[in-house]
């Protein structure tokens, strides 16, 4: 996968003339009104930009037509991913407990225990995981988005199915490795009385930072670029990319919506966020 030699500063794609052919120098939000012009703000705004950003998207997916009829497989991969993938989390810690715990253990401790590790791996960990396996069903929502926001020209670089494939694997083991190594620790710290809730925050901002450049693969892959230029793109727009994993992780705390709309919204969110980016990586 390739870094941008000259890349369009509105949005992303690469350049093949002074002026972009895809979006002319102009995108255009959902109302209609004034254009998205990318760039940095004070990180506050940027921050809250972020956070709001998927629960916008949420909204958009309910309203706009144009989204008709590109949702119901995601959904049900959703579902089945974080169904399937939680359930599993669950019978190998209950699993677990009972085993190493056997001569004490009522079934119900078990039960408990393996819940509420199912819940913080998922949080903290599977996420990435379920980003990967949706993310090819995402894309029609995702060229919905930026055709609604920029026209009909926004199509995305042909690198091919299998190199697509390749580089999202390859991407999510290096984010899950990082996020185990750098969590793990952490939370250990995390025991230390009187201050180990700071770690605690630390983690879960660390992770929700981590996780986030997960779901920009989609934008990313869609212009053909790299892992090194998603990380450089996070990297500069970081205020945005942790609202949004924040906001992510609130998301999968709502019945329902974690288990339906987490990955359709979340499409939009960061394809919209893209194009509020600073490009100049």
């Amino acid at each position: 996968m390739k870094q941008p030699a000259t890349a369009c500063p509105t949005c992303g794609y690469p350049l093949d003339s002074e002026t972009c052919s895809r979006c002319s120098g102009e995108i255009v939000p959902v109302d209609g009104l004034s254009t998205i012009q990318p760039g940095r703000r004070f990180f506050v705004f940027e921050l809250l930009e972020g956070f709001m950003s998927l629960f916008h998207a949420s909204l958009l997916l309910m309203t706009k037509k144009e989204y008709m009829g590109k949702l119901g497989m995601a959904l049900f991969v959703n579902l089945i991913l974080v169904v399937g993938i939680g359930a599993g989390i669950f019978w190998g810690f209950y699993e677990g407990i009972q085993y190493f715990a056997e001569d004490w253990d009522t079934g119900v401790f078990s039960a408990l225990g393996a819940f509420v590790l199912a819940v913080v791996s998922m949080w903290f960990l599977a996420t990435t995981v379920i980003s990967v396996g949706l993310t090819p069903f995402l894309d029609p929502i995702a060229n919905a988005t930026e055709r609604m926001l920029a026209g009909e020209k926004m199509k995305p670089v042909e690198i091919g199915i299998w190199r697509n494939l390749v580089a999202g694997l390859n991407a999510a083991s290096q984010i899950l490795l990082v996020q185990i190594c750098i969590l793990v620790p952490v939370f250990l710290l995390g025991w230390i009385p009187i201050v180990g809730w700071l770690f605690v925050v630390v983690a879960v901002a660390i992770s929700a930072y981590v996780n986030a450049i997960s779901w920009f693969e989609i934008p990313v892959l869609r212009r053909g670029y790299g892992m090194r230029y998603r990380r450089q793109i996070v990297r500069r727009n970081w205020p945005r990319t942790l609202g949004f994993g924040l906001a992510f992780y609130v998301g999968m705390l709502v019945p329902f919506f974690n288990f339906l709309f987490i990955g359709p919204a979340s499409a939009v969110a960061v394809s919209t966020l893209y194009f509020r980016f600073d490009k100049s990586v």
